[in-house]
């Protein structure tokens, strides 16, 4: 007994001495720490979400559920491919992305195409975790439970923040799609892969933007198009308002706090823009490819004098690349940078 005591003892003061050597953080560096938090043994950990919304995971997932490809995407740059144990699809074969194609092909799809799958369809799949970019999907569904209604049935959910369009902050960067993936990492235990997948996006948006720069890209207004009855662009808060800036371009609705909205044929006819975004494959309701577009643009009369529509000055770009947050989102850049280019 007494043995032990004096061990406690001995541990005690040795914990003390430890303590009162550690390093202190300054305020700033307390400022600067990461909102998604583990303890030191691993998990528990918590994650952040869209809105701030808090998760706290005692251990990673084994069965996960998507709502959209390009959480499938993200998965499978991690190495994830074991936990998808059912995926939601809204792409044809040959608009996969060529680094996820293969694993992509393997997954256990269970919607249509179309629609979202049901409830009882993902319920079966027994799934602890179900993972969405899309608000649609996780916040304002008909059909399939919110973030708070699959809890309720004993299982998580993650609503990205990539993908969250709830706040009023101009997207000019990929920023919230690497928290994302850092999340990923720290919720699946796979932060060192997911650093390492960081670090190539941004070197290779790096050297893009040192491409547009050498290039003397000139900085032209842009709106997204696809084709759709009535003009529904990207405003500043999502993912193509950042791809945009980054390739020195401006958004010519960047003044346009939301995601995406519907707006008039004369409010694109007073903005005047420099060039066009194609936006092919966009979904129900948007004209699927580049040359149905542009033939649309071409024969609206009240297009005529649009600058971008005169000069025909159209950069082509899949909503699947540039659209949605995704690690995809590279090369749309790429895309974007080699399409102002050719318009110089």
């Amino acid at each position: 007994m007494k043995r032990s005591h004096k061990l406690w003892v001995g541990w005690l003061l040795l914990s003390l001495l430890l303590t009162a050597c550690a390093p202190v953080q300054s305020p700033a560096e307390q400022s600067n720490t990461s909102s998604s938090t583990q303890n030191a043994a691993g998990y528990p950990v918590t994650i952040q979400d869209c809105d701030g919304r808090a998760t706290t995971y005692d251990k990673a997932p084994e069965r996960v559920v998507t709502f959209d490809p390009a959480v499938v995407e993200a998965l499978l740059l991690l190495g994830l491919k074991d936990r998808i144990v059912g995926y939601t699809d809204f792409q044809t074969p040959e608009q996969r992305w060529s680094p996820t194609k293969a694993d992509f092909e393997a997954l256990n799809r269970i919607n249509d195409g179309t629609n979202y799958p049901s409830k009882e369809a993902v319920v079966a799949l027994a799934p602890d975790l179900v993972m969405s970019i899309y608000p649609s999907a996780l916040l304002n569904n008909t059909t399939l439970p919110d973030r708070e209604g699959w809890a309720k049935l004993g299982i998580n959910a993650y609503l990205t923040q990539s993908g969250c369009d709830q706040g009023a902050t101009p997207r000019t960067d990929l920023s919230l799609l690497y928290t994302d993936l850092r999340n990923f990492g720290l919720l699946f235990g796979v932060q060192e892969r997911a650093e390492a997948e960081i670090a190539k996006l941004q070197a290779r948006i790096e050297a893009l933007q040192a491409k547009a720069q050498a290039a003397g890209v000139k900085p032209l207004t842009i709106w997204t198009y696809s084709g759709e009855e009535e003009p529904f662009p990207a405003g500043a808060v999502n993912t193509a308002n950042a791809i945009i800036s980054m390739a020195g371009a401006t958004n010519v609705f960047a003044d346009m706090l939301k995601s995406w909205d519907t707006v008039s044929w004369e409010e694109i006819v007073k903005r005047n823009p420099d060039a066009i975004w194609i936006m092919t494959s966009a979904g129900s309701g948007y004209i699927e490819e580049a040359e149905g577009i542009k033939e649309k643009l071409a024969t609206d009369p009240r297009l005529t004098n649009v600058t971008a529509v005169r000069k025909a000055a159209y950069v082509i770009v899949s909503y699947n690349e540039g659209g949605v947050a995704s690690p995809r989102n590279v090369d749309a850049l790429e895309q974007m940078i080699d399409g102002l280019i050719a318009l110089q």
